[in-house]
Parts: C-alpha cells; structure tokens; sequence
C-alpha cells in the first residue's frame, strides 16, 4: 500500500514557487511509493490548521515547505500524532531541515524524501508554546523580532539588522535554574537547543540531539561587543562551545528569569519582551522523516 503525503507549502517563503512547485513534485515524487496531495499556506497560523487536518485524515506524512516558521506551524500540529512530519527547506534560514540533512535544492530534497526513514525525536516548550529547534532570549531573540516584520529577508538583512541593534544591546541580568542547579550573571543571550543549527551555515550547539531527552544551554557572557564579531566563526566551524565568552549545559527543565523584560524567540520567530521563562523537552513527541 502506498503512502499518503501532505505537503504544506507556504508561497511566500522566498525560495517557493507555487507553479515550479508542483511541477517538481510530479517529476521527482516516487510514485511507487507514495501518493501524494499539494495544500498552500494563506495566512499565519494556516499551516498548523492544515497539518491537523492532514493528521485527522491519517495522512502517513505531511511535508512542511517553507521556513522554520512554517515548519514550526506543521510541527506543532503533528506532535503526539502517528503522522510524521518531514521538510523541504524553502526559508532564508532552514536550521531544523539543515539539521536533518536536507538538501535546500528541492529536486535533491524530494530525492530524499524518496528514500527517508521514520525515527522519533524529541520536541519543547517555552511558557506552553510548542518549538521543535531553537529557541532563547537576549539579543538574538531582539534580531529575530525586528527582522520579522521587515519587508526584506534573508542573511544580508539579518546581518544588517544585527549590526544596527549591537550598538545599543546591553546584556541581560539572568538568574537560571538547570534541573536544580542555580546560575547567575549578565548575559547577552541564553539559547536553549533541541538541534544543532539557527540557520544558514551557523551552528549554535554542535552536540544537540533529537532523541537524547536533553536540550543544550549556551549562555553568550557579557563583554565588549566588538568580541562578538571576532567570535562569529566559531558558529561556522562547530566550535561555539569552546569560546571563553560562552558557558555550555544540558538539562531537561530550565527557568530563567531576567531582572529585565527580555525579547525570545521560537524556531527564529521573535515575541515581545516578558521576564519569566520555563523551558522543558518533551521526550519522544513526534515523528520525524530523515536521511
């Protein structure tokens, strides 16, 4: 019996054609192995609405098309479900696809897919609300929250927009608790990881796992900005841990309180400023399709 396949495209992710789309579904897709049906993404939240339906209908796996947003809706929909959720990198991003291996060339990713195997991974929460692949506060989380409503995406903006804020960021005051053990000090930014990568070719927690019950805690310590940038290629060759301005854990429940209002992010996704976070994984949640 063949299997059933959802994709959920988002068409203003900014690498989805909607008409290229679905010609390379049909010439790529192995018929023999699945059927399939192509569902666009109208508004926020649209996705999720569209994954539960897909799992309602006990579709074998629904595809998120898009970025790590768009992944993010998909996911949430999918988590404690049979359905498993796989991804064709269609964002600026793409850490949670680049994570699993996905190939962002959708000819190669479909190719993928073709001969990808089920396994089940862990998911989050932060404050109740679902993340699957990075979240944290501090200066990362104010980048992700005014770039997400700037008509231009992508890294050159993200870059530009980091080094505008840098010049007024001050580090937060944060007290945290990691499965009991108490840390404080000022930080200019707390990541809490369930995979490895924010996106693009920066990977923030070279020993995530998916399917280790643990998220990885890489807290930024105050110094002079300018370190920062002189610091940033450590998130190209895998070696953020061993920096002297980053303090690395692991934990399965995290509290963090920041003296003042901090901005977080979920999957690269910025919110509004808030003072208390609960941070917890959710062990073997949702299934996942990998290479």
């Amino acid at each position: 019996m063949k299997e059933s396949i959802t994709f959920i495209v988002n068409p203003f992710s900014g690498t989805t054609n909607k008409y290229d789309f679905d010609k390379i579904v049909k010439d790529q897709i192995d018929t023999n192995r699945y059927e399939y049906t192509i569902k666009y993404t109208e508004s926020a939240g649209h996705a999720t609405t569209l994954a539960l339906e897909a799992a309602s209908q006990q579709k074998s796996i629904v595809v998120a098309v898009g970025g790590d947003g768009t992944i993010n809706e998909v996911a949430a929909g999918l988590v404690h479900t049979e359905v498993a959720l796989a991804i064709l990198p269609a964002g600026s991003g793409n850490g949670f696809a680049l994570h699993l291996g996905m190939n962002k060339d959708h000819k190669s990713a479909i190719q993928q897919l073709n001969t990808a195997k089920r396994s089940k991974v862990d998911t989050c929460l932060l404050n109740g609300k679902f993340f699957i692949n990075v979240a944290g506060l501090g200066f990362d989380a104010q980048v992700a929250y005014h770039t997400k409503t700037d008509s231009k995406r992508g890294f050159w903006n993200y870059l530009k927009r980091t080094i505008q804020l840098s010049a007024k960021y001050r580090p937060e005051e944060l007290s945290l608790e990691i499965d009991g053990k108490k840390i404080e000090g000022k930080y200019a930014a707390a990541v809490v990881a369930n995979a490895s990568k924010y996106g693009y070719i920066f990977t923030v927690a070279p020993f995530a796992k998916l399917n280790d019950g643990l998220l990885d805690i890489i807290l930024f310590k105050d110094t002079f900005v300018p370190r920062y940038f002189m610091e940033a290629y450590r998130f190209v060759n895998n070696t953020v841990h061993k920096s002297s301005i980053t303090e690395t854990y692991t934990g399965k429940f995290i509290k963090i309180k920041s003296v003042n209002k901090s901005y977080y992010h979920l999957d690269g996704e910025g919110f509004d400023k808030t003072t208390d976070f609960e941070i917890s994984v959710v062990p073997d949640s949702i299934w996942v399709m990998q290479i």
